[in-house]
Protein backbone atom coordinates (compact mmCIF):
# COMPACT_ATOMS: atom_id res chain seq x y z
CA UNK A 1 0.00 0.00 0.00
CA UNK A 2 0.94 3.64 0.07
CA UNK A 3 1.45 5.42 3.39
CA UNK A 4 0.23 8.89 4.33
CA UNK A 5 1.71 10.11 7.62
CA UNK A 6 -0.32 12.32 9.97
CA UNK A 7 2.18 14.09 12.23
CA UNK A 8 1.43 15.18 15.84
CA UNK A 9 0.80 18.76 14.63
CA UNK A 10 -1.85 17.52 12.18
CA UNK A 11 0.20 17.84 8.98
CA UNK A 12 -0.24 15.10 6.35
CA UNK A 13 2.61 13.80 4.23
CA UNK A 14 2.30 13.17 0.53
CA UNK A 15 1.65 9.47 -0.26
CA UNK A 16 4.83 7.41 -0.25
CA UNK A 17 5.70 3.79 -0.90
CA UNK A 18 4.85 1.72 2.15
CA UNK A 19 3.01 -1.31 3.42
CA UNK A 20 4.06 -4.47 5.23
CA UNK A 21 5.39 -6.35 2.17
CA UNK A 22 7.61 -3.41 1.21
CA UNK A 23 9.15 -2.97 4.65
CA UNK A 24 9.45 -6.71 5.12
CA UNK A 25 11.30 -6.95 1.83
CA UNK A 26 13.61 -4.09 2.86
CA UNK A 27 14.34 -5.85 6.16
CA UNK A 28 15.42 -9.04 4.42
CA UNK A 29 17.29 -7.49 1.51
CA UNK A 30 20.41 -6.23 3.37
CA UNK A 31 21.16 -9.85 4.26
CA UNK A 32 20.08 -11.74 1.12
CA UNK A 33 18.97 -10.97 -2.44
CA UNK A 34 16.86 -14.14 -2.60
CA UNK A 35 13.57 -12.58 -1.52
CA UNK A 36 10.07 -12.86 -3.01
CA UNK A 37 7.79 -9.82 -2.59
CA UNK A 38 4.25 -11.22 -2.08
CA UNK A 39 1.51 -8.60 -2.22
CA UNK A 40 -2.00 -7.97 -3.51
CA UNK A 41 -1.90 -4.66 -5.36
CA UNK A 42 -3.81 -2.44 -7.78
CA UNK A 43 -3.13 -2.03 -11.47
CA UNK A 44 -1.66 1.42 -10.75
CA UNK A 45 1.01 -0.12 -8.49
CA UNK A 46 4.00 0.81 -10.62
CA UNK A 47 2.85 4.43 -10.94
CA UNK A 48 4.22 4.80 -7.40
CA UNK A 49 6.52 1.83 -6.87
CA UNK A 50 8.66 2.27 -9.95
CA UNK A 51 11.46 3.02 -10.69
CA UNK A 52 12.29 1.61 -7.22
CA UNK A 53 11.16 -1.91 -8.15
CA UNK A 54 13.15 -1.89 -11.37
CA UNK A 55 16.27 -0.32 -9.89
CA UNK A 56 16.36 -2.92 -7.11
CA UNK A 57 15.60 -5.85 -9.43
CA UNK A 58 12.76 -6.98 -7.16
CA UNK A 59 11.29 -10.39 -7.96
CA UNK A 60 7.80 -9.61 -9.25
CA UNK A 61 6.47 -13.17 -9.30
CA UNK A 62 4.56 -12.58 -6.04
CA UNK A 63 2.68 -9.46 -7.21
CA UNK A 64 -1.05 -10.12 -7.59
CA UNK A 65 -3.01 -7.41 -9.43
CA UNK A 66 -6.45 -7.72 -7.85
CA UNK A 67 -8.01 -4.25 -8.23
CA UNK A 68 -7.67 -1.00 -10.14
CA UNK A 69 -6.24 1.08 -7.29
CA UNK A 70 -3.50 0.24 -4.79
CA UNK A 71 -4.75 1.03 -1.25
CA UNK A 72 -3.33 3.60 1.11
CA UNK A 73 -3.17 3.93 4.87
CA UNK A 74 -3.12 7.09 7.03
CA UNK A 75 -0.76 6.51 9.97
CA UNK A 76 -1.12 8.87 12.92
CA UNK A 77 1.91 9.34 15.17
CA UNK A 78 2.09 10.48 18.76
CA UNK A 79 4.88 12.82 19.92
CA UNK A 80 6.88 9.84 21.24
CA UNK A 81 6.90 8.38 17.68
CA UNK A 82 4.52 5.55 18.59
CA UNK A 83 1.49 4.98 16.38
CA UNK A 84 -1.87 6.06 17.76
CA UNK A 85 -4.01 4.92 14.82
CA UNK A 86 -4.14 3.52 11.30
CA UNK A 87 -6.96 4.62 8.99
CA UNK A 88 -7.51 2.32 6.02
CA UNK A 89 -8.29 4.15 2.78
CA UNK A 90 -11.91 2.99 2.52
CA UNK A 91 -12.56 3.91 6.12
CA UNK A 92 -13.54 0.31 6.87
CA UNK A 93 -10.89 -2.03 8.26
CA UNK A 94 -12.99 -5.05 7.27
CA UNK A 95 -11.94 -4.21 3.70
CA UNK A 96 -8.26 -4.63 4.63
CA UNK A 97 -8.63 -8.43 4.71
CA UNK A 98 -8.98 -8.38 0.92
CA UNK A 99 -5.43 -7.01 0.63
CA UNK A 100 -3.77 -9.47 2.99
CA UNK A 101 -2.53 -12.83 1.60
CA UNK A 102 -5.24 -15.35 0.73
CA UNK A 103 -4.72 -19.12 0.91
CA UNK A 104 -4.73 -19.40 -2.86
CA UNK A 105 -1.92 -16.84 -3.16
CA UNK A 106 0.66 -18.99 -1.38
CA UNK A 107 1.42 -22.07 -3.53
CA UNK A 108 2.74 -19.92 -6.38
CA UNK A 109 5.57 -18.47 -4.27
CA UNK A 110 6.41 -21.26 -1.77
CA UNK A 111 8.41 -24.36 -2.68
CA UNK A 112 11.46 -26.52 -2.02
CA UNK A 113 13.79 -23.51 -1.91
CA UNK A 114 11.76 -21.59 0.70
CA UNK A 115 13.66 -21.07 3.97
CA UNK A 116 11.47 -18.56 5.76
CA UNK A 117 8.13 -16.78 5.41
CA UNK A 118 7.39 -13.46 7.13
CA UNK A 119 3.74 -12.56 7.72
CA UNK A 120 2.38 -9.58 9.63
CA UNK A 121 -1.34 -10.05 10.03
CA UNK A 122 -4.12 -11.80 11.88
CA UNK A 123 -3.71 -14.79 14.23
CA UNK A 124 -6.06 -17.79 14.24
CA UNK A 125 -8.71 -18.24 12.86
CA UNK A 126 -7.63 -16.29 9.76
CA UNK A 127 -8.17 -18.62 6.77
CA UNK A 128 -4.58 -18.16 5.52
CA UNK A 129 -3.20 -20.31 8.33
CA UNK A 130 -4.50 -23.72 7.26
CA UNK A 131 -2.80 -23.42 3.85
CA UNK A 132 0.38 -21.79 5.17
CA UNK A 133 0.91 -24.45 7.84
CA UNK A 134 0.20 -27.20 5.31
CA UNK A 135 2.90 -25.77 3.01
CA UNK A 136 5.30 -25.37 5.96
CA UNK A 137 4.85 -29.05 6.85
CA UNK A 138 5.39 -30.00 3.20
CA UNK A 139 8.51 -27.91 2.52
CA UNK A 140 10.05 -27.44 5.97
CA UNK A 141 10.51 -23.66 6.07
CA UNK A 142 10.15 -21.49 9.19
CA UNK A 143 7.35 -18.97 9.76
CA UNK A 144 7.90 -15.56 11.36
CA UNK A 145 4.62 -13.97 12.48
CA UNK A 146 3.91 -10.49 13.81
CA UNK A 147 0.46 -9.15 14.74
CA UNK A 148 -0.62 -6.19 12.67
CA UNK A 149 -2.06 -3.10 14.31
CA UNK A 150 -5.69 -4.17 14.36
CA UNK A 151 -4.80 -7.48 16.04
CA UNK A 152 -2.80 -6.02 18.92
CA UNK A 153 -5.52 -5.83 21.55
CA UNK A 154 -6.72 -7.77 24.60
CA UNK A 155 -9.46 -9.39 22.52
CA UNK A 156 -6.77 -11.09 20.39
CA UNK A 157 -4.99 -12.73 23.36
CA UNK A 158 -6.45 -16.23 23.17
CA UNK A 159 -6.17 -16.48 19.38
CA UNK A 160 -2.53 -15.38 19.54
CA UNK A 161 -1.70 -17.86 22.30
CA UNK A 162 -3.34 -20.59 20.21
CA UNK A 163 -1.18 -19.65 17.21
CA UNK A 164 2.23 -19.44 18.89
CA UNK A 165 2.79 -23.23 19.21
CA UNK A 166 2.35 -23.51 15.44
CA UNK A 167 4.96 -20.95 14.30
CA UNK A 168 8.72 -21.01 14.74
CA UNK A 169 9.16 -17.26 15.24
CA UNK A 170 7.05 -14.37 16.52
CA UNK A 171 7.64 -10.66 17.08
CA UNK A 172 5.93 -8.15 19.38
CA UNK A 173 6.21 -4.45 20.12
CA UNK A 174 6.48 -4.13 23.92
CA UNK A 175 3.61 -1.64 24.30
CA UNK A 176 1.35 -3.82 22.18
CA UNK A 177 2.42 -6.97 24.03
CA UNK A 178 1.42 -5.45 27.37
CA UNK A 179 -2.00 -4.66 25.92
CA UNK A 180 -2.44 -8.08 24.28
CA UNK A 181 -1.42 -10.16 27.28
CA UNK A 182 -2.72 -7.89 30.04
CA UNK A 183 0.69 -7.21 31.60
CA UNK A 184 2.03 -4.11 33.32
CA UNK A 185 5.75 -3.98 32.65
CA UNK A 186 8.53 -4.90 30.27
CA UNK A 187 9.87 -7.41 32.78
CA UNK A 188 6.50 -9.15 33.03
CA UNK A 189 6.30 -9.37 29.24
CA UNK A 190 9.81 -10.86 29.01
CA UNK A 191 9.04 -13.54 31.56
CA UNK A 192 5.70 -14.32 29.91
CA UNK A 193 7.24 -14.65 26.45
CA UNK A 194 10.01 -16.87 27.82
CA UNK A 195 7.35 -19.47 28.57
CA UNK A 196 5.87 -19.49 25.07
CA UNK A 197 6.60 -22.44 22.74
CA UNK A 198 8.41 -20.63 19.89
CA UNK A 199 11.97 -21.19 18.71
CA UNK A 200 12.45 -17.42 18.64
CA UNK A 201 10.47 -14.46 19.96
CA UNK A 202 11.40 -10.82 19.46
CA UNK A 203 10.34 -8.14 21.91
CA UNK A 204 10.95 -4.77 20.28
CA UNK A 205 11.46 -1.77 22.57
CA UNK A 206 11.54 1.14 20.13
CA UNK A 207 14.68 3.23 19.83
CA UNK A 208 16.38 1.18 22.56
CA UNK A 209 16.53 -1.96 20.39
CA UNK A 210 15.09 -5.41 21.05
CA UNK A 211 15.20 -8.55 23.13
CA UNK A 212 15.65 -11.90 21.41
CA UNK A 213 14.22 -14.85 23.32
CA UNK A 214 14.70 -18.59 22.83
CA UNK A 215 14.69 -21.66 25.05
CA UNK A 216 14.36 -19.57 28.22
CA UNK A 217 17.36 -17.40 27.27
CA UNK A 218 17.04 -13.64 26.80
CA UNK A 219 19.48 -11.41 24.93
CA UNK A 220 19.17 -7.62 24.86
CA UNK A 221 20.52 -6.09 21.64
CA UNK A 222 20.72 -2.27 21.57
CA UNK A 223 19.80 -0.46 18.37
CA UNK A 224 22.57 -0.30 15.79
CA UNK A 225 24.23 3.14 16.06
CA UNK A 226 23.59 5.62 13.29
CA UNK A 227 26.58 6.10 10.97
CA UNK A 228 28.34 9.44 11.21
CA UNK A 229 26.30 12.14 9.51
CA UNK A 230 23.12 10.04 9.34
CA UNK A 231 19.91 10.94 11.16
CA UNK A 232 16.49 9.51 11.95
CA UNK A 233 14.06 10.70 9.26
CA UNK A 234 11.03 8.36 9.41
CA UNK A 235 10.54 5.31 11.67
CA UNK A 236 7.57 3.97 9.68
CA UNK A 237 8.10 0.27 8.95
CA UNK A 238 11.00 -0.24 11.36
CA UNK A 239 9.15 -2.98 13.22
CA UNK A 240 8.38 -4.80 9.98
CA UNK A 241 11.92 -4.43 8.64
CA UNK A 242 13.61 -5.55 11.85
CA UNK A 243 11.27 -8.53 12.21
CA UNK A 244 11.88 -9.62 8.61
CA UNK A 245 15.64 -9.17 9.08
CA UNK A 246 15.48 -11.42 12.14
CA UNK A 247 13.58 -13.99 10.07
CA UNK A 248 16.51 -14.23 7.64
CA UNK A 249 19.09 -14.30 10.42
CA UNK A 250 17.38 -17.08 12.38
CA UNK A 251 16.66 -19.18 9.29
CA UNK A 252 20.38 -18.97 8.44
CA UNK A 253 21.28 -20.46 11.84
CA UNK A 254 22.50 -17.40 13.75
CA UNK A 255 22.36 -17.16 17.54
CA UNK A 256 20.20 -14.79 19.60
CA UNK A 257 22.79 -12.00 19.62
CA UNK A 258 23.56 -12.01 15.90
CA UNK A 259 19.88 -12.34 15.05
CA UNK A 260 19.12 -9.18 17.02
CA UNK A 261 22.10 -7.36 15.51
CA UNK A 262 21.07 -8.18 11.95
CA UNK A 263 17.47 -7.18 12.71
CA UNK A 264 18.56 -3.84 14.14
CA UNK A 265 20.78 -3.16 11.13
CA UNK A 266 17.74 -3.68 8.89
CA UNK A 267 15.73 -1.09 10.80
CA UNK A 268 18.73 1.29 10.86
CA UNK A 269 18.77 1.42 7.07
CA UNK A 270 15.01 1.88 7.08
CA UNK A 271 14.76 4.91 9.34
CA UNK A 272 17.22 7.14 7.48
CA UNK A 273 14.75 8.27 4.79
CA UNK A 274 11.06 8.39 3.98
CA UNK A 275 9.92 5.14 2.44
CA UNK A 276 12.31 2.35 1.47
CA UNK A 277 16.09 2.40 1.26
CA UNK A 278 16.76 3.66 -2.30
CA UNK A 279 19.14 1.00 -3.63
CA UNK A 280 20.06 -2.50 -2.47
CA UNK A 281 23.18 -3.85 -4.15
CA UNK A 282 26.14 -6.12 -3.43
CA UNK A 283 28.06 -3.27 -1.81
CA UNK A 284 25.26 -2.69 0.72
CA UNK A 285 24.97 -6.42 1.45
CA UNK A 286 28.71 -6.58 2.16
CA UNK A 287 28.48 -3.43 4.29
CA UNK A 288 25.64 -4.94 6.35
CA UNK A 289 27.62 -8.18 6.80
CA UNK A 290 30.76 -6.39 7.96
CA UNK A 291 28.72 -4.12 10.25
CA UNK A 292 27.00 -7.10 11.88
CA UNK A 293 30.29 -8.94 12.38
CA UNK A 294 31.85 -5.82 13.91
CA UNK A 295 29.01 -5.34 16.42
CA UNK A 296 29.17 -9.03 17.31
CA UNK A 297 32.94 -8.90 17.91
CA UNK A 298 32.44 -5.81 20.07
CA UNK A 299 29.80 -7.74 22.07
CA UNK A 300 27.19 -5.05 21.44
CA UNK A 301 24.59 -7.17 23.25
CA UNK A 302 23.90 -8.51 26.71
CA UNK A 303 22.50 -11.87 27.85
CA UNK A 304 20.23 -11.52 30.88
Amino acid sequence: MMDVIRFPDGRLSTPQMGGIPLYGYCGMRPHTDNVCFLARVGKDFFDTFDPWFTNNQVDRSGLLFVADKTPYDIITYRKDESVSSWDFFTGNWDDAAFWRPHPEDLPGVIGEDTKGFYLCGAPFPDPVWEKLLQLRDQFGFKIMWEPNGIHSHRADRENILALLPHVEMASFNCVEAMEIFGLDSEEQVLQFLCRQPCELILLRVGARGMYTISGGKICFVPSAPLPEGAQVVDVTGCGNSSTAGACVAWCEGNDLAMTGIMANISSNYNLRQKGPWPLFDKALTEQAKQWAQSLYREKAFRYL
